[in-house]
């Protein structure tokens, strides 16, 4: 387990960093904070000069409601003034987020609806260059249950007949 920050970092737990790097904050390490000043989160834009793509190892999800959630504030470094990121998942969610510097921190919750199975990646693609850039905290992507239940074909069917079977009982009770 890491205990500290770390520049250019790689090493996490189901992300990956490519194009360029990311730095690992502890919260108040380098003078930076962490959303509710806890815990551990991302600068997205590391030390390299080249701001790193931040994805999910790839995810299968079903077809259903999803809520992403997620925790961004603006850079925390004096020497930053503005920074953009895009966000996505797959042809699901793509969102573009601007921050400019010391903009507290946020927390986003996008909902969205996925038809069909499908496996693909969380991506935060930030288009900073100058080693200071838009923080990343409690990333967050859940699945409404209650809203993703799918009716086949054969129970439409049947409620169809027993609808059909209704409108006929009540039919013949007024005919008689």
């Amino acid at each position: 387990v890491h205990t500290g920050s770390d520049t250019d970092y790689n090493n996490f737990t189901n992300w990956n960093v490519s194009d360029g790097t990311v730095d690992l904050v502890a919260q108040g390490d380098w003078g930076l904070n962490c959303a509710g000043y806890s815990g551990k989160c991302v600068d997205l834009d590391g030390s390299s000069g080249n701001a790193g793509i931040f994805s999910s190892n790839a995810l299968t999800l079903a077809a259903g409601t999803y809520t992403l959630s997620f925790d961004i504030s603006g850079s925390q470094r004096p020497q930053s003034f503005f920074d953009e990121m895009q966000v996505t998942l797959g042809g699901f969610f793509n969102e573009d987020f601007s921050r400019v510097a010391f903009q507290g921190w946020e927390t986003v919750t996008r909902t969205f609806n996925i038809a069909q199975e499908t496996t693909d990646v969380i991506s935060f693609n930030h288009a900073g260059a100058d080693n200071m850039g838009i923080m990343l905290d409690n990333v967050v992507l859940s699945t409404d249950s209650e809203n993703s239940v799918s009716v086949d074909e054969p129970a439409t069917f049947a409620l169809l007949g027993l609808g059909l079977l209704g409108l006929g009982a009540a039919r013949r009770k007024q005919q008689a």
